[in-house]
């Protein structure tokens, strides 16, 4: 059976559940969705701005902790405030950091329909501020203990900038690699909803059928399965394999109805028919082992 994308396709975003997911080409954290009648997203003013809250709240936290540290390891370190109003200070801060972190990371998952793309942009600010923070703890425990020699010979009292140096030095590194992969996860999670939006416009609807395969993988507690999706079309009977990421209580029974969207170029779409009534196997099924 095949017709034109219906208008049903344009639901509210806002009661839109986007598990289970379906792809024929990807799997894992790659695999990308898109609601009904969102376009294709591109980075926003907002993202940019939560993205550098993150990264000002993660150097303030950890230049916070390096104070701390070198305080506690050094009787030369000297600091504006007390120790107990530092650990507090570093405290504080650090809860920030992780709310504007977490906020970043959802808020990214739900613009950019992908787990990689998501998560890469919310470690690229969180691993720039820890850079930042650390060094300037390093640089700050350093100014005390006058002597990088002292540092290099192991004397006690210069192991706040043993600590953060090295700190700086793995976040960094992280980072840069992180930056480098940045664009092409952007563009990759771009490029897949620039996909499904036009096989949702401009693509043939088929009614297919999915067979559940094994568990390949789980990720953050949430299962990915090997499926098999069939289907008709004028030109005979398809199987398209494919993988499905979804929640332990949004697996569709076994033989499910799904609506297969294709073009001519061989891209493939698949979603699960929630005009039909959709049935869940039971969460313990596929809850993961201990």
């Amino acid at each position: 059976m095949t017709d034109a994308v219906a208008p049903r396709d344009a639901a509210p975003t806002e009661v839109w559940e986007h598990r289970p997911m379906f792809s024929a080409t990807d799997k894992g954290s790659r695999i990308t969705w898109l609601a009904p009648g969102r376009s294709p997203a591109r980075v926003t003013p907002r993202l940019w701005a939560t993205a550098l809250l993150c990264l000002v709240a993660w150097a303030a936290a950890t230049a916070a902790g390096s104070s701390v540290l070198c305080g506690a390891t050094s009787t030369e370190c000297t600091v504006a405030v007390g120790q107990g109003w530092l650990i507090g200070a570093a405290l504080v801060l650090g809860y920030l950091a992780i709310l504007a972190t977490v906020d970043l990371g959802e808020r990214a998952q739900d613009h950019l329909g992908q787990r990689r793309a998501a998560s890469m942009f919310y470690l690229a600010p969180l691993l720039t501020g820890i850079t930042v923070g650390a060094a300037v703890g390093a640089d700050v425990a350093l100014g005390a203990d006058q002597r990088v020699s002292q540092v290099l010979d192991g004397v006690p009292g210069t192991e706040a900038v043993l600590v953060s140096t090295v700190v700086a030095v793995l976040a960094a590194l992280w980072g840069v690699v992180v930056l480098v992969r940045l664009p092409g996860a952007l563009r990759h999670a771009r490029r897949r909803q620039e996909t499904i939006e036009r096989l949702r416009r401009d693509g043939h609807r088929y009614t297919g059928r999915v067979r559940l395969g094994d568990v390949r993988i789980w990720l953050h507690n949430d299962p990915e399965l090997a499926v098999t999706i069939t289907y008709d079309s004028p030109a005979g009977s398809h199987e398209v394999t494919g993988w499905m990421r979804t929640s332990q209580d949004r697996v569709p029974k076994d033989g499910s109805r799904v609506v297969v969207l294709t073009d001519l170029r061989g891209a493939v779409h698949v979603e699960l028919d929630r005009d039909g009534d959709v049935a869940f196997e039971p969460p313990e099924r596929y809850a993961p082992s201990e």
